[in-house]
């Protein structure tokens, strides 16, 4: 039996693991050791699966490919993964009002 509790509360656990994942990939970007990044992104990734928060699998991609360079010690190729999945991990799509498209695109032509 679920309650209309469960929902916010599972979007809150959904939100914070995604946030966790972010911090991973912050802290990675920071420097760290690299087998301490290593460690962290796949924590993050477990709680995300945990709670079944959506991971677009392009951040996926960068996280499980990130484990593989550093894994080669390979960490340019590593910071520039980690900066799009943190980049993915923030992103939030606003889409405009019709109105607002057509204002636009007034004030674009001139």
């Amino acid at each position: 039996m679920t309650t209309e509790l469960d929902e916010p509360a599972s979007r809150q656990m959904r939100a914070t693991a995604l946030e966790k994942l972010d911090n991973a990939v912050c802290s990675a970007l920071a420097g760290v050791d690299a087998d301490d990044a290593r460690r962290g992104l796949q924590e993050a990734l477990a709680a995300c699966t945990a709670v079944n928060a959506s991971v677009s699998p392009q951040v996926m991609g960068c996280v499980v490919a990130v484990d593989e360079h550093l894994r080669y010690g390979e960490r340019m190729e590593a910071r520039t993964l980690l900066t799009v999945a943190h980049r993915l991990l923030s992103r939030k799509t606003v889409l405009p009002v019709p109105r607002e498209v057509d204002r636009v695109n007034r004030l674009a032509r001139g």
